[in-house]
């Protein structure tokens, strides 16, 4: 390997490891949030600082909920809802949409959707003002 190519592989190298450490950036741990998601039945153990459920819908649909809360409209909130979405659409192969539409109250809602083969991860943050915190969810619905 050459000078130049030996201080290629380097910067390539300590970027990488740089993204990979970096929490701001949604590639700690790669895929830990969404690992621990879809092993919540099995190990009962849930994301850092989440508090999960599992859960019943429609149908008999089986699913799994994990719930970060953060004072109303904190910044942290919204970087936990771009990079927990930036986590499973990197650590998932599927079709995606988004709901940014109005709801009937003065809270927002953010919804992003990952159709896959294992079923529907979603990623939500609600602003609930008259309970003044926000609220960010990851959650994976089982295909029956």
């Amino acid at each position: 390997m050459t000078a130049k190519q030996t201080a290629k592989a380097a910067v390539v190298c300590f970027l990488g490891l740089g993204f990979a450490t970096s929490p701001t950036t949604g590639f700690a741990g790669e895929c830990d949030r969404v690992s621990a998601l879809e092993n919540y039945n099995a190990t009962g153990l849930s994301p850092n600082g989440a508090m999960c459920k599992t859960f019943v819908g429609l149908a008999n649909v089986q699913g799994v909920s994990c719930r970060w809360e953060f004072p109303f409209r904190d910044s942290d909130a919204i970087r936990t809802f771009h990079d927990l979405w930036t986590e499973v659409a990197r650590c998932k192969e599927g079709t995606w949409t988004q709901h940014d539409g109005s709801v009937n109250h003065p809270d927002s809602y953010a919804l992003r959707e990952l159709f896959t083969s294992e079923g529907f991860f979603r990623v939500a943050q609600k602003d609930k003002g008259q309970f003044n915190r926000t609220l960010v969810f990851l959650s994976l619905e089982h295909r029956n």
